[in-house]
């Protein structure tokens, strides 16, 4: 494990003691010892293009864990957090719930943009309602990892917002890329056997290997079994992005696909995966960032919406 590449922002004892704390905690399983991985993050990506940090807010525990790579997903440096004044999940505005789900952090605010008695040194929003959210037909937004003045305290309860102390925020401030990072909120962290996390990667993998195959092959007939009912991409829905596909087909002799190493977030029935992908046709190139957001029904994973941008 590279300990070192934290080092910006914690000092090395201090990171020591966190690190030890977490390793212990996170070990003790019955009467033996095992190393426990979280579900929410089944892999990180080491493509540059979409590498970058990961966050779990533990609503339970009312901690904040940061991630780095997959070298520190057994032990995660962790912070102390507030969350929204009303317990479970946000559904709806002004309910002062904090949402549960994987959300991109977008843009970051300081003062005097935002104020410092509400907000601290430091806010960063995210994309609530996100493509899940919206499907559920949530409301509101608004929903930020920002600070608060030391004068505070880390249990009054915020709107919905996940808070941080001024001081950790900073910490964790140049660790964060916008449009990259991610925070995950969950109800209760998720910390899997070494197997169970490995057999979960592997179903999600094998998933994309055969969606990719399905593609290249143009085998639509089963391409299309993969994306739900309910699937949208930008101007497609279903039935149109079915006949999208017809249309490349009979114009398209071969098509080949290669993506990065994908990175897999998961929470409760859904999944984000996003990758690199170079697409290569007999006429026609391109390099982008995939995204594809998959719902889980019973032990099938379906496309609720795919996105793509060019490189």
């Amino acid at each position: 494990m590279k300990l070192h590449r934290l080092s910006p922002f914690l000092s090395t004892l201090t990171f020591a003691v966190i690190l030890q704390a977490n390793v212990t905690a996170l070990a003790q399983t019955g009467s033996g010892t095992a190393t426990l991985f979280p579900n929410e993050i089944l892999q990180i990506s080491d493509a540059p293009e979409i590498k970058s940090s990961i966050m779990i807010a533990d609503k339970t525990e009312r901690k904040l864990y940061f991630f780095e790579s997959e070298e520190n997903l057994t032990a995660p440096v962790s912070f102390e957090i507030d969350i929204g004044k009303n317990g479970g999940n946000k559904t709806k505005r002004n309910d002062q719930k904090t949402p549960e789900g994987i959300y991109l952090l977008q843009t970051k605010k300081t003062p005097p943009e935002i104020p410092f008695d509400r907000y601290g040194s430091l806010a960063f929003t995210t994309d609530y309602p996100n493509v899940f959210d919206k499907f559920e037909n949530k409301t509101g937004d608004g929903i930020w990892l920002h600070s608060v003045p030391d004068t505070v305290p880390l249990n009054r309860g915020s709107k919905g917002c996940v808070v941080l102390r001024n001081d950790n925020i900073q910490k964790l401030s140049n660790q964060i890329s916008l449009n990259k990072s991610h925070l995950i909120i969950n109800s209760k962290t998720d910390w899997i056997d070494s197997a169970t996390h490995q057999a979960k990667k592997n179903k999600v993998m094998n998933w994309i290997t055969t969606w990719k195959d399905y593609w290249q092959k143009q085998d639509l007939d089963n391409y299309i079994k993969l994306y739900s009912d309910d699937f949208s991409a930008p101007s497609f829905n279903k039935k149109s992005w079915l006949k999208h596909k017809e249309k490349l087909k009979g114009v398209y002799k071969t098509i080949t696909i290669d993506f990065s190493k994908p990175s897999i977030l998961h929470t409760q029935n859904q999944y984000i995966i996003k990758f690199v992908q170079n697409y290569t046709s007999d006429m026609h190139q391109d390099k982008g960032i995939k995204t594809l957001y998959l719902i889980e029904k019973g032990d099938d994973l379906q496309i609720l919406r795919e996105e793509w941008s060019k490189l």
